[in-house]
């Protein structure tokens, strides 16, 4: 070894080596983190463009449904009352992306188009199920009148929407509308596309390519696919760190390996943040897309009567008018609940719902809840409530009326209207609450899912809800050290809350 260093051209060379080994592996390191990493950022980003096509989608699937809405259960043909609107008086104008908006009618077996604006799909007359760009859109619309039927025919989205008599089941025709898919892919608004043209986005027809990525844009029942690619500024956007500067850091060896190991650190800790960020933007997306879905129905309800009463207030009985006005009241009402919910379980989750345990006395508390419960569901079923005369506990009594509330609700809303919800407080050694419906209860390969937020039970489709309430329930019990247990059968389910 004192050979070695005897001689500082052999002392150069066991430094050089010692410093290339480790500027190689940090280069391999770093060349697998970058892709990796720029992989992983184009997924995100391709994300962020799908949750945005899919608002625009929206968007105009909602106008295209307020107009269904304005077109059913009218005396007049809906062919004279879209001549008027956009026609004649033009009170309305078709979105930018709209092609051609058009109206077909059953005429024996054939679906006749009687009439469309601007005039430029098909001519007013011809049978649409004989055309092949609308003979699928066709034939689904008439097998599910109920739903929103699309088709994607390369560049052009079609939606058709029925146009009823007293209900989707009694069709007069089906609202069909053409869509420029080119024009939402280059929306000035898209990010990462219009100005950074960090990707590019077009709709889905041929080959995909090995570095792009197929997008399946759904909302509701519409479904179009989009192909988003790296743009030129992806690597200007997102730019790799240049490899002549690992290079340059290997000035001698203790500082290349420290270097590394700072490196490596700091590698991990970057694949740590990535994980979090597309853990926290999947949250994100995904209660976009829920508080989106969940507001679509009052918001077209809304929508729909706020448009009645200004266009045909004089028109209509006071009878229509009242039930009008109930019906903004209730999706109002039912909007507010849902702000509520989902306004606690984010703070909540963010560790910002303060904790202040007190003496509290049960007994209070719950007959507090029970009222306040049967005046804001006012249902035809009884809460019978079985308790001791007092009994205090050191609590949070904001949160167990949180717990309390949101149990209760669940189980009138899963009673029969003239059913009864029995609620049992039972003292001892640990408090204990215990609420039991008489509904259909939870399937049990399902019970294990009634935390997840927004999650509803197939036997809840018919009943109004959120999904959050369970959800709520089960962490505000953690937040109180207690006990949360579901138990739940065909004769009903049962909720107990055991108090530390």
């Amino acid at each position: 070894m004192r050979r070695v260093f005897d001689s500082p051209w052999r002392a150069a060379l066991l430094v050089l080596v010692l410093a290339i080994l480790p500027v190689w592996a940090a280069l391999a390191v770093y060349r697998g983190q970058a892709q990796r990493a720029e992989s992983l950022l184009f997924e995100r980003s391709a994300e962020v463009v799908c949750a945005h096509l899919r608002l625009l989608t929206s968007r105009q699937i909602g106008w295209q449904n307020a107009l269904r809405m304005r077109l059913s259960n009218r005396e007049a043909p809906p062919e004279e009352l879209l001549e008027q609107m956009f026609g004649t008086s033009q009170q309305m104008e078709a979105p930018e992306d709209c092609v051609t908006l058009g109206y077909g009618a059953l005429e024996g077996n054939q679906v006749i188009l009687r009439w469309q604006h601007p005039g430029a799909a098909l001519a007013v007359g011809a049978d649409l199920s004989g055309f092949p760009e609308t003979m699928e859109l066709i034939r689904s619309a008439r097998e599910t009148p109920a739903k929103i039927v699309s088709v994607q025919n390369g560049k052009v989205l079609l939606t058709a929407m029925t146009v009823a008599n007293n209900g989707p089941r009694d069709p007069r025709g089906w609202l069909i509308a053409w869509w420029d898919l080119s024009a939402m892919c280059s929306d000035p608004q898209l990010p990462l596309v219009s100005q950074d043209h960090a990707l590019t986005v077009r709709p889905a027809g041929g080959n995909v390519l090995e570095l792009e990525r197929l997008l399946v844009i759904g909302e509701g029942d519409a479904t179009w696919s989009a192909v988003v690619g790296k743009g030129a500024g992806f690597q200007t956007l997102f730019p790799r760190l240049s490899e002549r500067v690992i290079v340059m850091t290997g000035g001698g060896c203790a500082v290349l390996l420290a270097l590394l190991a700072g490196f490596v650190a700091r590698a991990s800790g970057l694949r740590a943040a990535l994980d979090a960020e597309r853990e926290l933007l999947e949250m994100k997306d995904h209660l976009l897309h829920s508080v989106s879905h969940e507001f679509r129905t009052p918001l077209s309800v809304i929508l729909s009567s706020t448009e009645l009463l200004e266009s045909y207030a004089e028109r209509l009985s006071p009878e229509r008018r009242a039930e009008a006005l109930h019906q903004i009241r209730c999706s109002t009402t039912r909007m507010n609940d849902m702000v509520g919910q989902v306004l606690l379980l984010s703070r909540i989750e963010a560790r910002r719902l303060p904790v202040e345990p007190r003496l509290v006395d049960v007994a209070i508390a719950a007959r507090e809840v029970v009222r306040e419960t049967e005046i804001a569901l006012q249902s035809e079923g009884t809460i019978r409530l079985k308790l001791p005369e007092t009994v205090e506990h050191t609590l949070d009594p904001q949160i167990l009326r949180a717990i309390l509330g949101n149990l209760l609700s669940n189980a009138v809303k899963f009673s029969k209207a003239d059913g009864i919800v029995e609620f049992d407080v039972e003292p001892g050694e640990r408090l204990r609450f215990r609420i039991r419906d008489h509904g259909h209860g939870i399937p049990q390969e399902e019970l294990e899912r009634v935390r997840d937020p927004f999650f509803r039970a197939c036997s809840a489709s018919d009943i109004p809800g959120n999904g959050l309430g369970l959800t709520i329930a089960f962490k505000c019990a953690e937040l109180l050290g207690a006990v949360l247990t579901l138990e739940s059968g065909t004769a009903g389910t049962t909720a107990t809350l055991t108090l530390p």
